[in-house]
This record gives C-alpha cells, structure tokens and sequence, in this order.
C-alpha cells in the first residue's frame, strides 16, 4: 500500500500542466506535463501511447533554444497515438502541439 510520495521542490523552475477533455469529469484525451528551469527542461504526454511518454525531442528542442511553438511541432515525434471512440490519432497529434505550445509558454512565463 503506498501511504506517501515525496516530490522534491525544483527551485526556479516553471512548470504548466495541460489537459483537454470534452467534460470537466472526463480522462483527459490528451494531456501534457512541462517543467523548464534556466538550463534543462522536461515535457511528458498522456494519452498519446499506451503508457506516459517522455517528448525527448520537445525538451531537446527547447534547451537547444528552439522557440515553444517550433519545439512544438516535434511533440508526436516519440507517441504512438490510437484512435478511438473520443479522438483519432491526428486530433490527438494536433492537440498535443497545440498543448505542448501552451504548456511551455506557461512555464517559461
């Protein structure tokens, strides 16, 4: 049984947590995670594979000085999106781009 998770606290570092569901109950059809500090930065997908996954690309981008929407564009780059009854898998391309975009102006702001 897990009785407690310990996160540490990343000092100057932003972050941004983005989801888009059709209801406010609903699992999210796509959902992004991105944290930057000044020298390193991480993005994570949901629902964009079978299991969470890590845009290495997005974060290579980024700490290389790509702009958020240019890293951006390399958000599917690792996802293996499925179709299904809520999204196809280019929806779900193009809401992760979109979410990624936010996500990083987000946390850089």
């Amino acid at each position: 049984m897990l009785t407690e998770i310990r996160v540490p606290k990343l000092n100057m570092t932003g972050w941004s947590f983005q989801k888009f569901n059709r209801r406010a109950q609903d699992w999210a059809i796509v959902g992004v995670a991105a944290w930057k500090s000044k020298s390193d930065s991480g993005v994570a997908l949901v629902n964009m594979g079978s299991t969470p996954i890590l845009a290495t690309s997005v974060s290579a981008a980024v700490n290389k000085g790509a702009s958020a929407a240019d890293a951006a564009e390399l958000a599917a780059n690792e996802a293996e999106p499925q179709s299904d009854l809520n999204a196809s898998s280019e929806y779900r391309v193009h809401l992760a781009k979109v979410l990624v975009r936010r996500a990083l102006e987000q946390a850089t702001s």
